[in-house]
């Protein structure tokens, strides 16, 4: 898959990207390269991909088995099983035991395999899906940066309206003192000056609303300082309309757009975990083997032998014609306890007597466990088709928004074109006005009239030209050429 890239070309040059400089201007360039990185989305997004990552890797592990060892140590009271010698016992003893066991499928009909390919296509689709996002926020930032660029356009030529109003103002206030013209003149342009003045703090208000939306989609802190870099718009490049065709452009950005490559990785991962499903309705080979070894050891063993009596052994002898019974003495031996080093002694003779080993092969038949595997496999067939809907419905939307994006771009040529001539019709207008003014032959009221008109037709203007470049950089990055400034 060719990756679709964001292609910045900014007017003005951009300075090292170390944010610690706060006279630094942010270009177009710079705002996309700090929203790649710092953007919540696109980290979001990673995140996702590394947590695929892991799954795919972790399901190739499984293809080794699991393996285990546990030891345990314990004291046994009363009667029990000594684990060393296999035997009932009713004496309280120390025991030890060591286990390492484990196992490893030799053949389940490629179900592990299938689940393998399953999540490498899930990972790729994850790892497609920052690109995807990557894009979707270089077009916000585009969008916002635009915006918040015309906002501060208004704002200056709110600056030269007020200006204008301020030096009209001195002037016509010079030719009330000398006599010239009335009072009212000069009060009639006072509150033209009052209401330039309000419309300039209104639009110094809108870019400061729209720069901090901006830092909002860099994902950048409102209380950081910031310098919008400002190129003329008259210096961005825009592609004619004539070669953005819509059937041209979808045909692009069906191939070279992330979502594309994203739904054919999804649609792959929902087949290969179908098939893992269905094998699971097969019988399963497993092997298995272990190794083990215990010891134990009584906390009590005999003491001192002493004489408890003489007893009859049931044997007799003849001594000159007599039966003599002979007797055996009976000795008590009593129970010690063991000290602490006693308890341990023949610990490694123990183990190496009692070490065991186990190995075998074990078949596992799926006769019925609730239907869960052909529930499991159903489901997975039907996530194949979720995936491929969602392919259809994405490109669905894709050429969607390319041709509006194109009916949009028209229309916004047509405003601008129209607001085009309005401005030279009001350009016209006004100096005539002025030169009327000037001699007397106008009144205030309708010289005011043509200043607001050439301010509205100023700011009409501005907004129709950056409405324009954005609907044309929409289409240019539809096409795969990112967004140029």
């Amino acid at each position: 898959m060719r990756k679709l890239t964001l292609a910045l070309l900014v007017s003005t040059s951009v300075t090292a990207p170390a944010l610690c400089r706060a006279q630094e201007k942010w270009g177009l360039r710079k705002c996309v390269e700090y929203a790649m990185t710092n953007n919540i989305s696109v980290r979001q997004a990673d995140i996702d991909s590394r947590m695929a990552e892991l799954t795919y890797k972790q399901s190739k592990s499984a293809q080794y088995g699991q393996w285990s060892f546990s030891t345990g140590l314990g004291l046994s009271f009363g009667y029990s099983v000594d684990p060393a010698t296999n035997t009932f016992i009713s004496t309280d003893f120390l025991y030890q035991s060591y286990t390492l066991q484990g196992g490893a499928n030799l053949f389940n009909w490629f179900s592990q395999r299938r689940l393998i390919e399953s999540n490498k296509y899930t990972f790729m689709a994850q790892k497609t899906n920052i690109d995807k996002v990557r894009n979707d926020v270089a077009l916000n930032v585009a969008a916002a940066y635009l915006t918040a660029l015309a906002a501060r356009q208004q704002v200056d030529i709110g600056v030269a309206q007020v200006q204008l109003s301020r030096d009209q103002l001195n002037n016509t206030r010079k030719l009330v003192d000398a006599g010239s013209q009335p009072e009212l003149n000069a009060a009639e342009l006072e509150a033209q000056l009052a209401s330039d003045s309000a419309s300039l703090i209104s639009a110094q208000a809108t870019y400061d609303q729209d720069v901090l939306q901006l830092k909002a989609t860099l994902s950048l802190d409102a209380a950081y300082p910031f310098i919008l870099d400002t190129p003329a718009v008259e210096t961005i490049p825009v592609e004619s309309l004539g070669e953005l065709q819509p059937d041209v452009v979808y045909s692009l950005a069906e191939k070279t757009f992330p979502q594309s490559q994203l739904n054919e990785y999804r649609i792959q991962a929902a087949d290969k975990a179908y098939a893992s499903a269905r094998a699971q309705l097969y019988p399963t080979l497993q092997v298995f083997g272990s190794l083990g070894d215990r010891f134990s050891n009584t906390l009590q063993r005999p003491g001192t032998p002493k004489l408890a009596g003489i007893d009859t052994t049931g044997y007799f002898v003849y001594n000159n014609g007599v039966v003599n019974n002979v007797l055996a003495p009976n000795y008590s031996y009593g129970y010690v306890k063991n000290s602490f080093g006693q308890v341990w002694q023949g610990y490694w003779n123990q183990l190496d007597q009692n070490f065991g080993q186990q190995v075998g092969i074990q078949l596992n038949v799926p006769i019925f466990n609730g239907n869960l595997a052909r529930t499991n496999m159903r489901k997975a067939k039907l996530s194949i088709r979720s995936a491929e809907l969602q392919k259809e419905s994405d490109l669905l939307t894709l050429k969607q928004n390319v041709y509006q994006a194109y009916s949009a771009a028209a229309a916004a040529l047509q405003r601008y074109q129209a607001n085009v001539k309005a401005l030279t019709t009001a350009q016209t207008s006004f100096d005539l006005a002025s030169k009327r003014y000037g001699i007397g032959l106008l009144n205030t009221i309708d010289y005011i009239t043509n200043q607001n008109n050439l301010f509205k037709a100023k700011v009409n203007l501005l907004g129709s030209q950056y409405d324009y470049v954005f609907k044309m950089k929409v289409l240019e990055f539809y096409k795969g050429q990112g967004v140029k400034l």
